[in-house]
């Protein structure tokens, strides 16, 4: 990290040069293919993206806790980038074969893996913004910075409990991943793809019959509020937020007997949600070509808990199913 002088040059913000140069240098290191930093005024708020979200209505409209009508509200947003001084604005580029191919829209919207594997590798690049957006916040925390709004890319239900029944936050009040999940630009009202074109970005909307021929690349953007901090603050080590927090299986007021039924009946469920869902070994091959991006995600994941264990875990929970048309756990 490098670091940070005495004498702020932007004292209006505390925020160093060095250390905004250095977060963009780490966005880029952890995946981003492009990244920017902007005034807080330049963030584009508009409520027609939002109502984008449920007018047509989207399939995740309401499924989830930051799909509206569900999370912030735009006055929220609104106030919350307000209140800090700058944005660290990226992009992840998709290729288009993944994120056009043929027929992929009606499949998320089923919740069907292709036999290609695209899908797959499309959530390795969703839950790869997510890291970045996270580990963003947690080293401007690091640093001193506030940076209490992070937003990623698409909804977390899609990315993160793809093979869940529900979003178990708005079943429980208990997120599966606390330490991965974010809104959405969009869901929030942040016109992405207007500061993605202004920041000289080569950005394509995709709509479901587009084809890979028809789009330069795909982009998912993220966003991360970073500043002010208070003259003479020293840097925070932000609390540790576990990554995940799975459905537990076994319970500790049950007998052995009773916790082996336990596990054998979420094996089985699992096996019915997969197979629901269509996945086979017929994916591996498609999966191997992104192998890259896959490693960068298990890197991100494990710099942002520091245990490869807890690495493991959450992607184990990622793609732990429960059948969606059989109800959920017992």
């Amino acid at each position: 990290m490098m670091k940070r002088r005495r004498d702020a040059i932007l004292y209006r913000e505390r925020v160093m040069p060095t250390d905004l140069d250095e977060l963009q240098y780490l966005a880029r290191k952890w995946g981003a293919d492009n990244v920017t930093v902007m005034e807080t005024s330049r963030v584009i708020l508009d409520p027609r993206v939002r109502f984008k979200c449920m007018i047509p209505k989207c399939y995740m409209s309401g499924g989830c806790s930051h799909c509206p009508p569900n999370g912030y509200s735009l006055e929220e947003i609104r106030g919350k980038v307000a209140s800090h001084a700058w944005a660290v604005f990226f992009r992840v580029k998709v290729p288009p074969s993944i994120i056009a191919a043929k027929g992929l829209g009606a499949d998320i919207a089923k919740g069907v893996m292709d036999p290609a594997g695209n899908l797959m590798n499309l959530g390795a690049h969703y839950m790869l913004t997510f890291s970045i957006v996270r580990l963003l916040q947690k080293t401007a925390r690091r640093m001193g910075y506030a940076a209490d709004g992070v937003f990623a890319a698409g909804n977390c239900r899609d990315a993160l409990c793809h093979f869940q029944p529900n979003c178990r936050h708005m079943a429980t009040g208990k997120c599966r991943h606390p330490g991965l999940s974010a809104p959405s630009m969009e869901s929030c009202g942040m016109d992405a793809f207007s500061m993605g074109a202004r920041a000289g970005w080569d950005v394509f909307p995709i709509g479901g019959t587009c084809g890979p021929d028809s789009v330069g690349t795909g982009s998912l953007m993220g966003l991360v509020l970073v500043g002010p901090s208070r003259p003479g603050s020293p840097a925070e080590k932000p609390g540790r937020e576990p990554l995940s927090d799975g459905d537990p299986v076994t319970r500790p007021d049950e007998d052995f007997r009773g916790n082996f039924q336990r596990v054998v009946r979420d094996l089985s469920r699992n096996r019915a949600a997969y197979r629901q869902a269509h996945v086979s070994f017929r994916q591996a091959p498609g999966m191997a070509r992104k192998g890259k991006t896959w490693a960068r995600l298990a890197k991100n994941l494990h710099e942002l808990s520091g245990s490869w264990m807890e690495v493991l875990y959450t992607l184990r929970l990622i793609l732990t199913g429960r059948p969606k048309k059989h109800g959920g756990p017992a």
